[in-house]
């Protein structure tokens, strides 16, 4: 874990850190920056924020169905990538979800986004196939999977 840094629930008072977060990382695949910020509000998601010193760095955001959990976002700050943010905000996730009585993990993320699909494969995930034209943008994702 990274010296400083936290892990927090999300809350609806983060609607603005999430939706720039979102615009920032997010706006190649879609308009996440409209979408995630609602979710805040929404009992079926769970949200986690990583706090630095100096406010929030990042957030990873899951939607909760029948035993299984769908990673629908993990965004941190651009400025402090490369530092384990997501690490910790994925490994805090996969507990929070084993607690919340979640069995199955789900995600999907961009063909082209070598790094996160090299972290989500280290904490556990396996690929199930690919989606093409999954984004607005046209662009493909990869699906993964990850049994808790």
């Amino acid at each position: 874990m990274m010296e400083g840094a936290g892990i927090r629930n999300g809350a609806p008072a983060d609607r603005e850190f999430v939706a720039d977060l979102a615009r920032q990382v997010f706006s190649t695949y879609g308009e996440y920056d409209r979408i995630l910020p609602d979710c805040l509000d929404d009992p079926q998601f769970h949200t986690l924020v990583s706090e630095l010193g100096d406010g929030p760095a990042g957030f990873c955001m899951l939607s909760i169905g029948d035993g299984v959990g769908e990673v629908v976002a993990v965004a941190v700050d651009p400025l402090q990538q490369s530092r384990g943010i997501g690490r910790q905000l994925m490994e805090a996730m996969v507990e929070d979800a084993r607690e919340l009585g979640i069995r199955v993990l789900v995600l999907k993320t961009a063909t082209r986004n070598l790094c996160a699909q090299g972290l989500f494969r280290t904490i556990g995930f396996e690929e199930t196939g690919r989606v093409a034209g999954y984004y607005s943008s046209g662009q493909a994702a990869i699906g993964m999977r990850m049994r808790l």
